[in-house]
């Protein structure tokens, strides 16, 4: 019982002090941020008026409609040899096997295109990005802006602060 009086005890030491901690630290973190320059960006305003983005997108067009016709070819042989089975009328052991392995064949090669139109997607966009990203940082950098939002994410933002503007500017996006 005695130690469970002086744990207790010495939990509220610590209670008291971190309470203190936080009570003289925090004028400090207010005037701290009162000194941040903070700007908004239209990202997906500037992402969707870059050239490069045009042309990805044109690429991923041309290859989803390569994988749909690939993959549309593979489905249409499917349904016909199910259907020439099933008017066949008979039942195969051996033909019903080679209908699953040929269903799991069709359902991999699904699997398969979707990962490699997601892996160009990346590849694709992905210097888009950095080259936005690094738009924003050069006129952060350049302009004393301590944090930049997306607009997408903000309640309230003056327009003083959307630099979005600029960066389309810097990136020659008219």
């Amino acid at each position: 019982m005695p130690y469970i009086k002086e744990l207790q005890s010495i939990s509220r030491r610590i209670l008291m002090a971190i309470a203190l901690c936080m009570l003289i630290s925090t004028p400090r973190v207010f005037a701290a941020s009162a000194t941040q320059k903070i700007g908004v960006v239209d990202y997906a305003k500037i992402f969707q008026q870059m050239p490069e983005t045009k042309t990805a997108e044109q690429t991923l067009t041309t290859s989803r409609n390569q994988t749909n016709a690939e993959l549309g070819k593979l489905q249409a042989a499917l349904q016909n040899n199910i259907q020439a089975y099933q008017k066949a009328g008979k039942q195969n052991a051996v033909k019903e096997k080679e209908l699953r392995t040929q269903e799991e064949n069709f359902r991999k090669a699904v699997a398969d295109k979707q990962g490699v139109l997601s892996k160009k997607e990346q590849e694709l966009i992905t210097p888009i990005r950095q080259k936005i990203d690094t738009a924003i940082e050069s006129i952060a950098k350049k302009e004393g802006y301590s944090i930049i939002f997306d607009k997408a994410v903000r309640v309230y933002g003056d327009a003083e602060y959307d630099i979005t503007f600029k960066v389309m500017d810097q990136l020659s996006i008219k």
